[in-house]
Order: structure tokens, then sequence, then C-alpha cells
């Protein structure tokens, strides 16, 4: 009985709006995803200098799905949509969390 109160009291302590955690004083906001075209999406793994097989491996996708989101043909979404808004604003992410680093040489 008193957890359910406990709940209450937290509820009216911090209260929860859609999209937004509250906690305390703070507020914090998810940013809405950024829709790629076809083009952009080349462009950013081009940008990135990144061949179709590394950009579908750092993504969790196949390159089949890298390349119909080339072509025009899907939509990226859910955890590879929100990677991919992360590279276009910090694209040196990769090498700072050594995701992709340089090995050996020719």
């Amino acid at each position: 009985m008193i957890s359910v109160y406990l709940e209450m009291v937290k509820d009216a302590m911090f209260p929860r709006k859609r999209g937004v955690i509250t906690k305390r004083n703070k507020y914090i906001r998810i940013e809405e995803l950024q829709h790629f075209t076809a083009d952009e999406i080349r462009a950013l793994r081009l940008r990135l200098h990144l061949s179709v097989g590394l950009f579908s491996e750092i993504l969790g996708v196949s390159e089949k799905t890298v390349e119909a989101w080339e072509g025009g043909y899907n939509e990226p979404s859910g955890p590879a949509l929100r990677l991919m808004n992360m590279l276009r604003r910090y694209p040196d992410i990769l090498t700072d969390t050594h995701t992709v680093f340089e090995v050996g040489g020719r």
C-alpha cells in the first residue's frame, strides 16, 4: 500500500511529459531524427571515406540494406537512422571512440 503512495509522490515531484525526461529541475529533450534522402546517405558515406561494406558494418545492417537506401528503394529507421544523424553532426566520432581505426599499411 505504501508503494502506491510512493509512486504518486514520485510522479508529483518528477512529472513525466511526452519526449521529456524530468528530474529535479532539469529537462532533457531528445532531438527528432532527421530523415535522409538516397543522395544524402551516399554523400555521408563518401564524406566518411567508407565503403558500402564498412558503412553497413558500422550501422549494423547488411550491404544490401545500404545499397537499397542509396538506391532510394528503402529508408533507414530506428538505431541506424539515429547513428546516421550522429555521424552527420559528429563525423569524427568513429575515430574518437576507436570504432574505426587504421591498421597496418601497404
